[in-house]
């Protein structure tokens, strides 16, 4: 699928009224690409032209098969794509290592861009894509959902008129249960490096992406120079070459402290003994915010009660910034600290846990190993802004 010439010759940039709009890349979370893309065809605020993936086989999400009659034309590659069918918005649902060719194939031929988290996965490649836009005058809006969520705005908002007082931390903490199957869905899924090209496919870099995210947008650090010193602790429990159950401490430079001068503490485990919704935990010397990005639900200490708030899509918002009506909740240029971070993470070590802390339920690819005390490790870590190594009776520590 990445068979593309990234620096074939400009194409003129449309900005129709109804943009024609391609997903590239339909299985697994392509898949909600374009059930959310036909749901905006029926509203009229786009029209879904042609997908693309090279495999075949029916579409399915959350176990429902995406009706075929309801589908546009099929094709194998952004190639055919591009050489085919006139093209204004391009959904990139891709693997990690293979999103910013095609990003900048989709770019200079006139196409502004929805592309997955994560963007890219070193600052080097963030580098050629941020290039790609300025020489072409295109946009790319990266896929973090929560960014578009009144959760956040909310909280931001709050923030900013003081009603928690001065920021002393910022908390991510993530409780998930994958299993093997998950590891062994693709060859790309669970490896640090693929025919050449850097993956990083570990739990702060995709499945937790949005906490790091978030919380880097609390802060105020969207660029790589907000950012000072980073302290990882990756560990795993399945046989991967990544990290399933990590901490990771981010501090901000003399830039970034003139936004936040605390500590920002990333907790996860994808070896959880349920599915937990992850929160983003802030904490001001007048109060305290829970923030459940995944739901869009906020808690105020200074409030009464829990909130819950709509989101705005981010598919639909690339839309209106093309028409000038608004601006991108999550452009590409607002990724550069998120970069630094999970680059860190890329080329940090990752350390085993003794099966002697683990317990494994199921069988085949349902199979699930679950870490003795991880979530009250995550927990822990993000209360005391620490390493789980760095946490006392954790026996896996």
């Amino acid at each position: 699928m990445t068979r593309v010439d990234p620096g074939a010759p400009l194409v003129g940039r449309r900005r129709l009224a109804v943009p024609r709009v391609a997903v590239v890349g339909v299985h697994g979370y392509g898949a909600a690409h374009i059930l959310n893309a036909l749901a905006l065809q029926d509203r009229g605020i786009l029209e879904l032209v042609a997908l693309v993936d090279p495999a075949g086989g029916p579409l399915i999400r959350d176990g429902v098969r995406v009706p075929e009659e309801r589908l546009p034309v099929r094709l194998d590659s952004m190639d055919d794509l591009l050489g085919r069918i006139p093209v204004d918005i391009v959904v990139i649902a891709t693997p990690l290592h293979t999103h910013a060719a095609l990003a900048m194939a989709a770019l200079r031929a006139g196409a502004d861009v929805l592309l997955e988290k994560p963007p890219v996965t070193d600052l080097a490649t963030l580098a050629l894509l941020e290039g790609a836009v300025a020489e072409t005058g295109g946009m790319v809006q990266v896929g973090f959902q929560s960014l578009g969520s009144h959760a956040l705005a909310e909280l931001q908002r709050a923030i900013a008129a003081g009603e928690l007082g001065e920021l002393r931390a910022i908390g991510a903490s993530g409780s998930w249960t994958r299993p093997h199957g998950y590891w062994t869905r693709s060859r790309w899924a669970g490896r640090r490096h693929l025919d050449g090209e850097r993956v990083a496919d570990g739990a702060v870099a995709n499945p937790f992406a949005h906490a790091v995210m978030t919380s880097l947008r609390i802060a105020g650090w969207d660029t790589p120079e907000a950012i000072g010193g980073i302290e990882t602790d990756l560990r795993r429990v399945n046989d991967i070459e990544v990290d399933d159950t990590s901490t990771v401490l981010v501090r901000p430079s003399a830039v970034g402290a003139a936004r936040f001068a605390g500590t920002l503490t990333c907790a996860f485990t994808l070896a959880g003994p349920v599915e937990a919704d992850p929160v983003v935990l802030v904490r001001g010397t007048e109060g305290e915010a829970t923030l459940s990005y995944t739901t869009d639900r906020l808690t105020l200490s200074t409030r009464a009660g829990e909130t819950q708030y709509g989101r705005t899509d981010l598919l639909e918002n690339l839309i209106h910034a093309r028409r000038g009506d608004a601006g991108l909740l999550s452009p590409l240029a607002a990724t550069g600290g998120f970069v630094r971070v999970i680059e860190t993470v890329g080329d940090a070590p990752v350390r085993p846990i003794g099966d002697g802390h683990v317990t494994w339920e199921g069988e085949g690819a349902e199979r699930r190993p679950v870490l003795r005390d991880a979530e009250g490790a995550v927990r822990r870590a993000v209360a005391a802004e620490r390493l789980f190594s760095e946490l006392d009776g954790l026996a896996w520590r």
